[in-house]
């Protein structure tokens, strides 16, 4: 009898025991537990309170190159002007000429051989030099220095010339003429002239025919710093030259031209 009241006795828990929970926080009635509540609560503000991370950005869409046309055609021009300018240096190098230089020292006055000069090659192209073609040394050997010559330096016309300023008994005199008192016509070495004495500014021309005095240009016309006159470098026969420096000095003189390239 004690052995089947043993088997109809339930099984559950006696009153007054705490009731069993499981893992999860549920009890055995299906209600959720105070600490378990709490606990999910806090979780839920922890990820409310942490920052999201952005998302990662998308690949990058490729962009096509815009094309400039004024750009391109810039760029070509230089191109075509870089060669063109290689090729005329390269064509500029290659050319040379032959010209006549200075071999030894020559004084002013002493006479050129063919000893003096050689034969150097310069490069072609413009230059502010005039020297003598080397197909032109015999003109002037026997000609004479103008100048005192250094060996290296190149030979001009203007260093040389068929005999020194003045030859014996002819001198230089320099006149100082303004433009109303000389031809507008430039004048040339060699120019046949006549210095003409004129009377006072403002007085009554000469009765009879004024005195003049024949010479030969030596230099063209240079600027006088004195206004707005030029000198001209004349010669004329040692006794001439002074009667004509003191006319000369005196400014009541005017220059006529005669011919031109007869020394």
């Amino acid at each position: 009898m004690e052995t089947g009241a043993r088997k109809g006795t339930a099984t559950g828990p006696a009153p007054g025991a705490p009731e069993a929970v499981s893992a999860d926080g549920v009890g055995g009635d299906g209600t959720v537990s105070s600490g378990t509540k709490v606990a999910s609560q806090d979780q839920q503000a922890r990820s409310a309170t942490r920052p999201q991370r952005p998302a990662p950005p998308g690949p990058l869409k490729p962009t096509r190159a815009r094309r400039r046309p004024a750009l391109i055609a810039l760029g070509l021009a230089l191109v075509a002007l870089s060669v063109l300018a290689a090729v005329y240096l390269v064509s500029t190098l290659g050319n040379t000429y032959e010209v006549l230089a200075v071999r030894t020292d020559v004084s002013r006055g002493a006479e050129i051989t063919t000893g003096d000069v050689g034969v150097v090659e310069l490069p072609a192209g413009p230059t502010l030099l005039e020297p003598i073609p080397a197909d032109e040394l015999d003109q002037y050997v026997g000609a004479v220095a103008t100048t005192d010559l250094k060996a290296g330096q190149l030979l001009t016309r203007a260093s040389v010339a068929d005999q020194l300023e003045p030859p014996a008994g002819q001198s230089v005199v320099g006149i100082a003429l303004s433009p109303s008192q000389m031809p507008l016509q430039p004048l040339r070495p060699g120019d046949s002239v006549r210095i003409v004495e004129t009377p006072a500014a403002g007085g009554e021309p000469p009765a009879q025919a004024p005195a003049a005095i024949e010479a030969t240009v030596v230099s063209p016309a240079q600027d006088s710093p004195v206004g707005d006159q030029k000198v001209v470098d004349v010669r004329v026969t040692s006794g001439n030259a002074a009667a004509l420096a003191a006319r000369a000095a005196t400014g009541r003189v005017a220059l006529v031209l005669d011919s031109t390239g007869q020394g």
